[in-house]
């Protein structure tokens, strides 16, 4: 589901990026991306074992953020970079808004394109029953790169 153009290269006033945190959450995981691997991972994977891993961004003060959108920082899938954009208030709808983004979509060749299975989870920390995660796959493009 893409309900956005690429962002810019410069990001706006009301944007920010959240760093990666080290801190390490037992339980589920507040996000997850898959496929993914580690960046230096260089064997050819076939097509009955793609590559897969993830990866968990933990946001500080969630219901204090004031930015229109956030971005994870990249990290590694498939050798490719990735990232998660979040809409904390929505994008054109009343509640969080959140895709995997191709970080480096504005500097790729012409008519590049790849595939992704993957999926996003929202963790409530406080009653887990009402976490929520949701599985899809889509084919990223320059058109539709988040």
């Amino acid at each position: 589901m893409t309900l956005m153009t690429p962002p810019p290269l410069d990001q706006e006033d009301d944007e920010m990026l959240v760093p990666h945190s080290d801190f390490t959450v037992e339980g589920p995981q507040p996000m997850e991306a898959t496929p993914a691997e580690t960046a230096n991972t260089v064997d050819a994977q076939s097509v009955d074992d793609p590559p897969s891993a993830r990866f968990t961004w933990t946001i500080e003060n969630f219901s204090r953020l004031n930015a229109k959108k956030l971005y994870s920082e990249i990290f590694y899938v498939g050798g490719y970079k990735w990232r998660v954009l979040i809409f904390p208030k929505g994008n054109n709808v009343d509640h969080l808004s959140m895709y995997l983004d191709v970080a480096d979509s504005a500097t790729l060749p012409y008519g590049w394109s790849r595939y992704a299975q993957f999926s996003l989870a929202v963790v409530n920390q406080i009653h887990n029953k009402f976490t929520v995660r949701k599985d899809t796959q889509h084919q990223f493009n320059a058109r539709e790169s988040d």
